[in-house]
């Protein structure tokens, strides 16, 4: 019989836990090609070990896993709209492209440069059989 601290080892999958950091050395399938078919379509919330992301495909088809919450006032970007290769919050119009970085703030001129400084974590995406899968690992172990 386990004790509970060696059931919390294995079964705990956040960050910085055992289980979580080995989980995350790999590819995770996240969700369903289909469920974000088309482009600019509604973005998806997705929760993989402990982390609220959302998921959504550009305006050029390429595929975005973000932090699910604005770095402004961390409103859900889920309820944001997907245009114009980004997904924009719904509260002050702030747009992060699939990468997480800010590429619109609509409150700041262009040559303000704020922008540049703004960016969601955000973990590379690929599709393969259907399935969209992301890693959350050490970039240097991709």
């Amino acid at each position: 019989m386990l004790t509970q601290e060696q059931n919390d080892q294995l079964t705990r999958t956040g960050r910085g836990t055992l289980m979580g950091d080995l989980f995350r050395r790999y590819w995770i399938p996240a969700l369903h090609s289909w469920e974000i078919a088309e482009p600019d379509c509604a973005p998806v919330r997705v929760q993989i070990m402990g982390e609220k992301l959302v998921a959504f495909r550009d305006s050029e088809g390429r595929i975005g896993v973000i932090d699910e919450f604005c770095a402004h006032r961390s409103v859900s970007l889920w309820f944001g709209r997907n245009e114009e290769c980004g997904l924009r919050c719904p509260y002050h119009g702030w747009k992060y492209d699939v990468n997480g970085q800010c590429v619109d703030l609509p409150s700041e001129p262009e040559e303000s440069g704020m922008r540049k400084g703004i960016k969601l974590k955000s973990y590379p995406a690929l599709e393969r059989g259907d399935v969209v899968w992301i890693y959350m690992g050490p970039p240097e172990l991709k």
